[in-house]
């Protein structure tokens, strides 16, 4: 059992989300502990068995519980996974509102450090794996249409070669957003034709062993979609509100 404080009530079901996770991160509670039982847990609480049930759809959505039903069911802690991670992360971004130009700020902080730590940490394997890709894209771009799983796999590749899963995790979450961006903007075709070129040119500095190069490469890749991006919207923004 982990340490109770009776709910405040203010935000009932917010106070013991706190407590809940809180008790996670400490380590009192570990990934597949189950919880008390509901009954018990409320009169430890001192709420009623909805604000409890409430508080515990909170921590269902975040990931950290697991409810099972039946007879060996419950609330068991539940390590978050990273799809339900990136998803709180994009969710987050998306109601920020941030311009392009906040976008780029960041993927510069990120992906230029990221593409020269790859280039001197890449094998053989890992370049092939990148050709692929980029013949995928060529395929891809003679039917006209933007190749958004490959570009996002491109990105995500590079900052795993990097070896940094925080970078990769942010990568990724950033990707995700742009992805919804691109679709709301009416790009030309020569969008398509661009991304690809600076992935090569990128790809290319990767396949020398590069790192100065390879980071010169991602930034001015950067730079390009945001003046791309924002030649192609009215406003500034990403997200429509």
């Amino acid at each position: 059992m982990f340490n109770i404080t009776k709910a405040k009530s203010r935000r009932i079901s917010h106070t013991i989300v706190e407590q809940i996770r809180d008790a996670i991160f400490s380590g009192e509670l570990n990934p597949g502990d189950r919880l008390p039982p509901e009954k018990d847990l409320a009169d430890d609480f001192g709420v009623s068995k909805s604000s409890l049930r409430e508080a515990f759809r909170a921590l269902e959505a975040l990931g950290l519980l697991e409810i099972r039903q039946g007879m060996a069911g419950g609330a068991f802690v539940s390590k978050p996974d990273l799809e339900t991670a990136r998803n709180s992360l994009f969710n987050y971004i998306f109601f920020q509102n941030p311009s392009i130009q906040e976008f780029t700020q960041l993927r510069e902080f990120l992906e230029p450090p990221a593409a020269e730590i790859a280039a001197g940490k890449i094998s053989d394997a890992d370049i092939a794996d990148l050709e692929e890709n980029l013949a995928q894209t060529e395929k891809q771009l003679d039917s006209g249409s933007f190749y958004y799983e490959l570009d996002t796999y491109f990105h995500h590749r590079i900052a795993e070669i990097a070896g940094n899963s925080l970078i990769c995790f942010m990568i990724d979450s950033l990707k995700n957003a742009l992805v919804i961006m691109k679709q709301q903007l009416d790009l030309r075709p020569e969008f398509s034709v661009n991304v690809l070129t600076r992935h090569q040119r990128i790809l290319a500095a990767l396949r020398e062993r590069n790192p100065a190069k390879a980071r010169a490469e991602m930034l001015e890749h950067i730079k390009q979609v945001e003046q791309e991006l924002i030649a192609n919207s009215d406003e500034d923004v990403p997200f429509e509100s």
